[in-house]
């Protein structure tokens, strides 16, 4: 489909150098023209990129970007536990945090499920050969993987949802934002 193309390469433009994040787009009828297609089309485009969350419309004001992606294939996924292997490194997971919550507005979006719907929090500290590598927050669906403990988590999550839940994954979106460190995590970073 012609407007799927058309996110694509928004997003690339995106998540590349030509936007940043608070960025104005151009206007509809910019974009329409740039992309030479119908206002319609460029507005199905816009809708992918709002649902992904990547950009926000204030009417009356315009299309700001919202956020850069990251968006990994399987063919060039590496789970920080592959790499690790493949080094011959070391690497164990600290649980700091497994509980069930309801999913928050974001969340719900992000995973496709409903506000409120129960879904995993999962808190970890990945460590590899003794070092400090990762501080990592998960939320996956209870209803998709109602058998998930903690004794998952400690090792590979994709390990899990593809051998144990037979779930094959084509990608993963992740989001990586910078971030000034709470006092939560300058302390567990020791930084």
């Amino acid at each position: 489909m012609v407007f799927q193309d058309i996110a694509r390469k928004l997003k690339d433009n995106i998540n590349g150098y030509t936007y940043n994040v608070g960025d104005l787009l151009p206007t509809e009828i910019q974009l329409s023209q740039t992309y030479n297609v119908s206002r319609n089309t460029l507005r199905k485009a816009l809708d992918i990129l709002e649902k992904e969350g990547m950009i926000e419309r204030k009417h009356g004001a315009g299309t700001y970007v919202r956020r850069k992606s990251f968006i990994a294939h399987v063919e060039h996924m590496n789970c920080l536990s592959e790499i690790a292997k493949n080094s011959g490194k070391e690497i164990v997971s600290q649980i700091m945090r497994f509980e069930v919550q309801g999913a928050t507005h974001l969340i719900s979006r992000e995973l496709n499920i409903t506000e409120n719907e129960p879904v995993y929090y999962i808190k970890r500290l990945r460590i590899i050969d003794n070092k400090l590598a990762q501080l990592e927050e998960t939320w996956l669906s209870v209803g998709r993987f109602p058998e998930l403990t903690v004794s998952h988590m400690k090792k590979s999550k994709f390990s899990y949802i593809e051998n144990e839940c037979n779930v094959k994954i084509i990608g993963t979106f992740e989001t990586f934002s910078p971030i000034f460190p709470t006092p939560e995590i300058a302390s567990v970073l020791h930084i």
